[in-house]
């Protein structure tokens, strides 16, 4: 005798961002109104475990009516109708079997009426009845899946089969390919035909109820046609959705419904690899439109179980777990989320909240930086600063205030606050350091806080993944960048002028087996591209000395600092979203036109990669130029990382103090005595195209 089919049943799960919303909209929208809410649930795609249902998620986003929003590749769209009852006497007075009877009667009627399918989500119609303690954040809510108790029996005409037993290769592929194109409110049900040829497509449900009326007729259009529906459940049964899909055949195919073997696809996986193959055939009845007339008329079931397996409740305390900081990161993070949704799916997301950045500078730049570093959520975000907010930075840097000021507080401990304030659960940290600098004599009394900057700052660059340079003078960035060099981190250098920016990627380096740079490379590789002083032709030196405060000011226009900084941000995270990392190849010149077909390592996900963006708003030109790797620069040279790492702070200290003595170690004093000099640099010019400005690089 063949088996008896039964139905596991389904699971819920709502976040804490589901009842927060709610709370908001009670509040504000439906105050003491108890009428039906609609809703909307999904089953995510990426969270199915083998070992256990994947439950209906109710979030934030349950409520919105917005479905363009909604929909997404990555999971399959249910409706629903929620009650909240104003008193918790009134949600005890209610009654269960009344409740699913009367709130799920659109079941029947949208199966009847031929609404599902059209509508093939309304056929996965989920009830929610709730009360809601707002005071306490408690929360007492019941879900039930409603359909018809009276199902007509059936059974197993053949052992449950995987979709590898029963189709080709070639027609697994195409299932799982087309299911995942599917809009998400039609994942829940469809039907797939198979055509005498063996070419496997999906289809509709009203299309496939059609084409199986036509088949009693004697069409044969398909050779075979299966009813396909979502299943949340892992077990060998098939789950609680196929009840209301074998009630509206029922109803839409009675013929069909009571002679024939019906084959199911229980759509199981990610992409719905691991779906199972279910052929079932009712009971034979003496009368079926008896048998259809009393499904219908029966009552409806389909309330959960509780965590303790019983029908009842579940309660809700998140009291602890309601935190305003928290439901706040959720609500920051759904741009970022519908931006993976709906335009990258392969955007990963993980790499750059988790991303540790060390913004030395936390002036006009490192305000801006990290404002679009909060944007992209990144999570973890360190200040080096060491002067104090003045009265002229407030308007200019946008994380200060006019009491900051007034305080005189250290700008990394501002910066760090304001990051607080605007993100609570942000990892921010602020430290007071002063950078030593080549051409700013160490003397004697300084060397224990020298030393104790250098191990301060050595640890920092060791401890983040990525350091953005936007200090207030040249020499400020000499130190960062050899150790950027030294342990191979990730440098973005931003600089400005009055009306023109430079924004940069330093190059790899691999001090193993240095090499010449190829500067015969279209586009050259991370390992051959140069820093920010691979073009100079001197060593950096005090930049404050003999100037007056016009002088020493690099004075930007407001807007020019915004720019930069954007693209320093968009610059990385394109960075660390391209297949080859740090080492992705750099793209010259502005137009598409540029970039072939079969140039697959250029483009990243978000694009080609450049090593220097730079800018002017006097004609708003924007150019994408190379520095190749300089092997006698004064920061990332092989000579220079070598004394580095050979001396630490007595190399440092003799950069410091000692007038050329980077020249002559890098071996750029030697280059500058060669009689070919002038054609040398005419040779260097040609390749790249480095104009700083008299300057320093951003306003102090």
């Amino acid at each position: 005798m063949a088996k008896f089919v039964k139905f596991t049943k389904l699971r819920s799960s709502t976040d804490s961002t589901f009842w927060a919303k709610f709370v908001e909209l009670k509040i504000d929208k439906f105050k003491l109104d108890e009428k039906s809410v609609n809703l909307w649930g999904n089953y995510s795609l990426q969270s199915l475990n083998e070992n256990n249902n994947n439950p209906l998620v109710l979030d934030f986003t349950s409520f919105n009516e917005d479905l363009e929003i909604l929909n997404n590749n990555s999971s399959v769209l249910c409706f629903g109708h929620m009650i909240n009852t104003n008193t918790f006497e009134a949600f005890r007075q209610i009654n269960p079997e009344q409740f699913i009877n009367s709130m799920g009667k659109d079941i029947i009627n949208n199966i009847q009426d031929g609404t599902v399918l059209q509508n093939p989500w309304k056929l996965s119609l989920f009830l929610v009845l709730a009360y809601s303690d707002l005071k306490k954040y408690k929360f007492y809510y019941w879900v039930a899946h409603p359909t018809p108790l009276k199902l007509p029996e059936m059974y197993y005409q053949e052992s449950p089969q995987s979709i590898n037993e029963e189709f080709t290769a070639r027609q697994v592929e195409d299932l799982c390919q087309h299911f995942l194109q599917l809009d998400s409110r039609t994942k829940s049900y469809f039907t797939v035909s198979i055509s005498k040829e063996g070419k496997l497509s999906i289809i509709d449900l009203a299309t496939g109820v059609e084409t199986i009326n036509a088949r009693e007729k004697q069409s044969q259009e398909y050779s075979e046609i299966y009813f396909a529906f979502y299943d949340p459940c892992t077990t060998s049964n098939p789950g609680w959705p196929l009840r209301n899909l074998l009630c509206l055949l029922c109803w839409h195919c009675p013929i069909y419904y009571f002679s024939k073997i019906i084959k199911f696809i229980s759509i199981r996986g990610n992409k719905a690899q691991k779906s199972i193959v279910f052929k079932l055939k009712t009971k034979e009845y003496e009368n079926y439109k008896d048998i259809r007339d009393a499904l219908f008329m029966s009552h409806l079931v389909g309330w959960e179980s509780n965590s303790n397996d019983k029908l009842g409740p579940t309660i809700v305390n998140l009291s602890d777990t309601m935190d305003p900081a928290k439901l706040s990161d959720r609500a920051i993070n759904l741009n970022l989320k519908l931006m993976k949704w709906r335009l990258a799916p392969d955007l990963d997301l993980e790499k750059i909240c988790n991303l540790k950045c060390l913004l030395l500078g936390a002036g006009t730049l490192g305000c801006s930086v990290a404002r679009v570093l909060l944007g992209w959520g990144v999570n973890n975000i360190t200040f080096v600063d060491s002067s104090n907010v003045s009265h002229s930075n407030t308007v200019r840097q946008s994380l200060y205030s006019h009491q900051d000021a007034v305080k005189h507080k250290y700008k990394a401990y501002a910066a760090k606050d304001a990051l607080l304030n605007i993100r609570p659960s942000i990892n921010a940290e602020g430290v007071v350091l002063h950078i030593p600098m080549p051409g700013h004599v160490v003397g004697k009394s300084m060397l224990d806080s020298t030393k104790q900057s250098l191990e301060k700052l050595e640890e920092l660059v060791e401890n983040n993944d990525v350091v953005f340079l936007l200090l207030d003078s040249r020499e400020a960035r000499w130190l960062p960048t050899v150790l950027c060099a030294a342990k191979n981190k990730i440098a973005i250098n931003a600089a400005l002028g009055f009306d023109s920016y430079t924004v940069q990627r330093h190059g790899t380096r691999n001090f193993t087996s240095p090499a010449s740079p190829d500067l015969d490379a279209r586009n050259p590789r991370g390992m051959d591209l140069g820093c920010y002083f691979c073009n100079d032709v001197t060593q950096p030196g005090n930049s404050q000395t003999d100037r007056t405060l016009d002088q020493q000011c690099t004075v930007s226009r407001p807007g020019l600092s915004q720019i930069a900084a954007g693209l320093a941000v968009e610059l990385l995270v394109a960075l660390l979203q391209h297949s080859q990392g740090i080492e992705a190849e750099a793209l010259v010149g502005n137009s598409r036109d540029n970039i072939s077909p079969s140039d697959t390592e250029l483009v990243g996900l978000l694009g080609c990669i450049p090593h220097t963006i730079r800018g002017s708003l006097w004609n708003y030109d924007t150019q994408l130029t190379i520095t190749h790797r300089f092997t006698s620069c004064t920061a990332c040279s092989v000579p220079i990382i070598a004394e580095y790492k050979n001396r630490g702070l007595s190399f440092v200290l003799d950069a410091c103090n000692i007038p050329n003595y980077l020249e002559k170690l890098s071996g750029l004093e030697q280059i500058l005595k060669r009689p070919d000099l002038d054609e040398l640099c005419y040779a260097l010019d040609s390749i790249s195209d480095e104009d700083e400005d008299d300057g320093n690089d951003v306003i102090p």
